[in-house]
């Protein structure tokens, strides 16, 4: 029994293919709008007397504001974990769909079937190690006696 491939157009695969990158792009930008979202800062004065430093964060060298400093820090390993998070959320996504589409178009090659079978298999296994990390991570911290994810706890009992 020969069975034919059911044909698509070339014209039909790309408006297919324009259509779901343009989807993407603008998930991702309503991503990154939501992660980096942050009110703008004004530059503070540079040198001189009374001046207190350069940038947003020129406050933080005054000693008594140490707990502000901490959330800070804190802030920052949160946006980045966050985005890291994000960005391997849609690398798993990006996976999932390459090897579903080879294994739907695989047309019985066992070889290409095993690939694509193999590439979804790593795709879940990648997620499962990013929300295992995040999970032990979690866990680690509550037997150590502190949130390691919140560092700004610590920091604010360690000061001077």
């Amino acid at each position: 029994m020969d069975r034919k491939k059911p044909q698509i157009s070339k014209t039909a695969l790309r408006e297919s293919f324009g259509l779901l990158k343009s989807q993407i792009w603008e998930f991702l930008e309503k991503i990154a709008l939501a992660v980096f979202a942050q009110t703008p800062h004004e530059l503070g004065p540079i040198g001189g007397k009374g001046a207190r430093g350069l940038g947003p964060w020129a406050w933080l060298s005054e000693e008594t504001k140490i707990g502000s400093a901490a959330g800070v820090f804190t802030d920052i390993i949160s946006r980045i974990i966050g985005v890291m998070t994000i960005i391997a959320g849609i690398w798993f996504i990006f996976q999932f769909i390459i090897g579903a589409y080879s294994y739907m178009v695989a047309g019985g090659d066992q070889q290409k079937m095993t690939n694509a079978t193999k590439k979804i298999t790593s795709a879940l296994i990648g997620l499962i190690i990013i929300v295992a990390a995040y999970a032990i991570i979690s866990l680690l911290g509550t037997l150590l006696g502190f949130e390691i994810l919140k560092p700004q706890i610590l920091i604010e009992e360690l000061k001077p």
